[in-house]
């Protein structure tokens, strides 16, 4: 699980290197060019901001599906800490809810 996380770190600092690098380029095509409009440049951003979110998104689709699993599996092998850890979390939030 810790080499899944750092992996998808080392993913996302390679994306944010990408996404910086394209800023950078839109930043020296605006200096060549007629100035684009700020609402322009920021769905061109977006637009790019939305793909990597997307990598992002399938990218972390396979852990957690794998970590759902095993909880599951963890679950029905011994569900009496998960059944109190459930009653205690609702206990806390009914105690938190209260307005008396």
């Amino acid at each position: 699980m810790e080499e899944a996380l750092m992996k998808e770190l080392e993913n996302l600092r390679e994306e944010n290197q990408i996404l910086r690098a394209s800023l950078e380029e839109v930043r020296k095509e605006g200096f060549d060019q007629e100035p684009a409009s700020f609402d322009d440049l920021l769905k061109d951003f977006g637009g790019k901001l939305n793909k990597v979110l997307e990598q992002v998104k399938d990218q972390l689709k396979e852990p957690t599906a794998k970590a759902a699993e095993k909880l599951e599996v963890q679950m029905e092998k011994n569900p009496v800490p998960f059944l109190l850890a459930a009653f205690g979390a609702g206990y806390v939030i009914s105690r938190l809810l209260d307005r008396r």
